[in-house]
C-alpha cells in the first residue's frame, strides 16, 4: 500500500491509498508509476474518466444503494447522449461535455427536452 497526496486545481488536497499485490522491492517510484498507469490507463481514459471529470462522480455524497443506482443510470445516459451528439458535430475531437451541456441548455433547455422526449431524436438543428 502507498499513500499519495493528490493536489488538483479548485479542490482541496486529499490523501489517497493505492493498493497493489506487488512486493515492496518493486515499488520504487518509477515502477509504481508504470504499474499504476499501465493498469488503470484504459479505465481512467474511458467512461470512468468522463464520469469523474464532467460529473464529479468520485465525490458524489449519495450513499443509498437505490439512489446510487438511479443516479449512475442517469449519468451514463447523459454520457451516451453526449457521445452521440459529439459524433455528429464538426471537429468532434475539440468538444467537451461542457459544450454539450451549453448546447442542450440553449433556449431554456428546449433542445434537451426535445431530445429526451422524441421518438426518433436528432442532434441536427432545425432551420
Amino acid at each position: 500500500m502507498a499513500r499519495v497526496r493528490r493536489l488538483t486545481t479548485d479542490r482541496k488536497p486529499e490523501t489517497v491509498a493505492l493498493l497493489t499485490s506487488a512486493p515492496p522491492e518493486q515499488l520504487d517510484a518509477q515502477t509504481w508509476l508504470r504499474l499504476n498507469r499501465g493498469g488503470f490507463g484504459g479505465i481512467e481514459n474511458g467512461l470512468h474518466q468522463r464520469l469523474d471529470v464532467s460529473q464529479d462522480d468520485d465525490r458524489c455524497r449519495v450513499r443509498h444503494p437505490n439512489a446510487m443506482h438511479v443516479l449512475g443510470i442517469f449519468r451514463r445516459w447523459g454520457n451516451s447522449l453526449f457521445m452521440e451528439w459529439r459524433s455528429r458535430q464538426a471537429k468532434p475531437q475539440y468538444l467537451m461535455t461542457s459544450d454539450f451541456q451549453t448546447d442542450m441548455a440553449a433556449e431554456g433547455h428546449r433542445r434537451a427536452m426535445i431530445m429526451v422526449t422524441a421518438v426518433a431524436p436528432s442532434f441536427t438543428r432545425a432551420p
